[in-house]
């Protein structure tokens, strides 16, 4: 979503080894992006977009309405493969959606695997900037771990490798 929290986040993630799209049904919010390293992307029905980008992305759901929201995370649960699905929004809104998704046959496994709400768990602000930076910190903070998880594993495999 490129609401207030969708351009605070995409503003602040240009220099982050990000490849950042900005999707929304609302032409108005997303001409608002001006940064030229955003892309953006007009899609009336943004959850039919889903099956067309990469299968190891990361997915920050922010729209303007609940009912996108969940579309959109059905068609990402559907695929059986993301990096990092963070949802905004609270715990109660989640639970909702874990009950609906759940009827519509996904399994707990893979709901288990969304972040809602999504950010650094010790804040709470209700600031645009703030929430953004929050999820920007979260999704380093997932990189980062991802990333040493993934040298341990190389470097164990070298260590066996050279005996």
């Amino acid at each position: 979503g490129a609401g207030h929290i969708g351009q605070e986040l995409s503003s602040r993630s240009l220099n982050l080894n990000f490849n950042i799209n900005l999707i929304d049904s609302r032409a108005e919010y997303l001409n608002a992006q001006k940064n030229n390293k955003v892309t953006k992307i007009f899609a009336n029905s943004p959850w039919l977009l889903i099956k067309n980008i990469p299968k190891d992305s990361f997915y920050i759901i922010l729209t303007h309405s609940h009912d996108y929201d969940f579309k959109i995370i059905n068609e990402i649960l559907r695929l059986k493969k993301f990096e990092f699905l963070g949802l905004i929004g609270s715990s109660t809104k989640f639970q909702r959606f874990k009950s609906r998704l759940i009827k519509l046959g996904h399994k707990n496994q893979m709901l288990n695997k969304i972040e809602c709400p999504i950010g650094l768990k010790n804040i709470s602000s209700k600031k645009p900037a703030e929430i953004a930076i929050s999820i920007i910190g979260r999704l380093l903070e997932y990189r980062s771990n991802k990333d040493i998880i993934k040298n341990n594993n190389n470097e164990s495999l070298v260590k066996i490798n050279e005996y």
